[in-house]
């Protein structure tokens, strides 16, 4: 399979499961499909060149995976039950856990109570500095999603105090709010923005959250997302 609408077709029978894959296969060069019944893998470029599979089938996944080559280091989204068989004889540099949470159709946002402005690429090199995950991102891919995609923040006294962006698969995250700027809501506003703006371009509002990251959890609970499933980036030694 070589078209990439064909294959937004078959990923769109389970747009939640798939909402990654749609997304970045949408915004990306894709240089390689390959499909094995109605599971489908595919990689394409980024910051890095991603491997992104969709599958239900161990025999399947493991016809996959033999398709794999030695340049093939970067994995996202990749199911708790995917993890033994991609991984099988092989070391990993890192990996990054999170439970993934999807916004609800029939849920409501609330109006902003804070003024949330629009950033642009001049806001990547403080965003960067001031970011508590940098060890997982880089100023290049900072700036890409500046440019690419909606980002959002908020000002306070003049300083940018809080920003949300939207990742290279279309889900919310890279939230941060300044430590001395914390306990005021600016999590909550930034985040419901968020979902209003992706409502708005016809995408499903997702996100990420490392499980033991207990505050990030109970917030996206209260602005109204719900538990999916497990998922995992990770990079082959």
């Amino acid at each position: 399979m070589h078209n990439k609408n064909e294959l937004v077709k078959i990923l769109s029978k389970d747009k939640n499961k798939n909402v990654n894959m749609i997304n970045f296969v949408n915004t990306y060069p894709i240089n390689c499909i390959k499909k094995v019944g109605e599971s489908v893998l595919v990689r394409g470029k980024s910051d890095e060149y991603w491997v992104y599979i969709s599958s239900s089938s161990n025999i399947e996944l493991s016809k996959l995976v033999n398709e794999l080559n030695d340049e093939d280091k970067y994995f996202a989204v990749i199911e708790d039950w995917m993890l033994p068989i991609v991984t099988q004889g092989k070391d990993l540099e890192w990996k990054l856990s999170c439970m993934k949470y999807i916004f609800p159709q029939n849920i409501q946002v609330p109006r902003n109570k804070s003024k949330i402005v629009e950033l642009s690429i001049k806001d990547a090199e403080y965003i960067y500095d001031n970011y508590d995950y940098k060890k997982y991102t880089s100023k290049e891919y900072i700036t890409e999603r500046l440019q690419k995609d909606i980002s959002l923040g908020i000002i306070e006294a003049d300083r940018l105090v809080g920003w949300i962006m939207i990742h290279d698969d279309g889900a919310i995250g890279m939230l941060n709010i300044l430590p001395a700027y914390r306990k005021k809501g600016y999590g909550y506003e930034l985040i419901t923005a968020m979902v209003k703006e992706v409502r708005q371009q016809g995408k499903i509002p997702f996100l990420h959250i490392e499980e033991d990251n207990i505050k990030s959890t109970s917030l996206a609970l209260k602005v109204g997302f719900e538990k999916d499933r497990r998922v995992h980036w990770f990079k082959l030694r």
